[in-house]
């Protein structure tokens, strides 16, 4: 715990000094992922300096939080991650369009990160995926071509897409655009 604190206290001043090398920083990207921007997705650093997070802001801490809890570098227990969500998590993420908030986590193959037609909004907060395979790698992954409940039934979702190196998190806008990208990276110890 004190050495997630003590990355935690090095992330924020980082993103300080960039932020006040940078001049005046977007607060978030609300832009579809298909319009170039080169902050669409957004990284730890930018995430930390804001008042009030997202809710893909919020799911990353929950993520973060079950690794650590599962030392999930070391072990790659997914089974025990997914457990560990369930237990921590607060219902605090609500969907903004049916005010649910529940999370749903369940294991899928990488075929499924291409399916546009999924779509589970009654009740949910967060739909996290678990792709178990042990190969699928968020660094290799081309986050654009990831269409996952990406259709206007699934508005106002938190997706998080769980890999054996990172966590990739969006939300679904009102048009079922991804918005508030996220690609985490685990640390390896």
């Amino acid at each position: 715990m004190v050495r997630v604190k003590s990355i935690l206290i090095v992330v924020i001043v980082c993103a300080v000094f960039l932020l006040s090398a940078c001049g005046k920083s977007e607060e978030g990207s609300n832009q579809p992922s298909s319009t170039q921007n080169s902050n669409s997705i957004q990284t730890v650093q930018e995430t930390e300096n804001k008042e009030e997070k997202t809710n893909a802001e919020k799911f990353l801490e929950y993520a973060i939080k079950a690794a650590d809890l599962r030392n999930f570098t070391k072990t790659g227990n997914y089974a025990g991650v997914m457990t560990t969500l369930h237990d921590i998590y607060e219902e605090d993420i609500v969907n903004p369009y049916t005010g649910g908030k529940m999370l749903y986590v369940m294991n899928r193959t990488r075929t499924y990160l291409k399916n546009s037609d999924a779509s589970v909004t009654r009740g949910l907060g967060v739909d996290c995926i678990v792709v178990d395979d042990y190969m699928t790698q968020l660094k290799k992954l081309d986050t654009s071509e990831v269409t996952y409940c990406v259709n206007p039934e699934s508005k106002g979702m938190v997706i998080a897409i769980w890999l054996i190196d990172g966590v990739y998190i969006y939300e679904i806008d009102e048009n079922g655009q991804k918005i508030n990208e996220i690609k985490h990276f685990f640390e390896k110890e």
